[in-house]
């Protein structure tokens, strides 16, 4: 791997997320620049679109899905705790009602 070398990976959102919501926005980038700083990561960019969070690291394709698996857990917890909702989808077919907890 070059040291140019740039990886990206996304997240699409629950039906009934919201990144547009500006507390939800940053408290999601604050989140994630606090984990690849955690874990030695540089992230170059963070994109918010309407059904979908990417970032951008430099390094690999894993690096940046290993930050967003952790990303994708602590949010999704914090969302369902402080809104009721899921934010992340679980998979391109999820169909878990909005307000169900059920990360164990």
């Amino acid at each position: 791997m070059s040291p140019e070398a740039s990886g990206s990976a996304s997240l699409l959102t629950h039906q009934a997320a919201d990144l547009h919501a500006p507390r939800i926005r940053e408290t999601i980038i604050a989140a994630a620049h606090g984990i690849a700083e955690r874990t030695g990561v540089e992230v170059e960019d963070v994109t918010c679109e309407t059904d979908r969070l990417t970032i951008r690291v430099s390094g690999s394709t894993l690096m940046a899905i290993g930050l967003l698996a952790e990303l994708r857990r602590s949010t999704d917890h914090w969302h369902v705790g402080r809104f009721g909702t899921h934010l992340w989808r679980a998979g391109p077919d999820d169909d878990r009602p909005t307000g169900t907890d059920d990360h164990g």
